[in-house]
């Protein structure tokens, strides 16, 4: 799924993605890189959950978006943040960081 999201950030989006599967690399790739958005899975596996990672990112400005399978009302320690919830399209994903669609690119 990481990869056709990514694939959808990148080439309706224009965003430059990073992938991390865990919060080790995500927090590597927060050292090494800026972000202006993050899209963050909010459970990623062996207990691991991004939202100390969501609220140190908000804190240095970056705009944090949780995806979950879980909604809102399951939620409620990260009710500061934009939630999209999962199954989404990447149409969610624009309109949670308020950004456009790219219009089709013509070869």
């Amino acid at each position: 799924m990481a990869l056709d999201v990514s694939d959808g950030l990148e080439n309706q989006l224009g965003f430059d993605v990073q992938i991390a599967h865990n919060l080790a690399s995500a927090h590597a790739k927060c050292g090494s890189h800026t972000f202006d958005f993050a899209l963050l899975d909010m459970n990623l596996g062996n207990g691991e959950r991004s939202i100390e990672l969501g609220l140190d990112l908000s804190r240095k400005g970056v705009k944090v978006v949780f995806a979950s399978g879980y909604n809102r009302d399951e939620i409620g320690e990260i009710c500061d943040f934009t939630l999209v919830e999962k199954p989404f399209q990447i149409g969610d994903i624009a309109a949670a960081f308020g950004v456009q669609i790219a219009p089709a690119r013509i070869a």
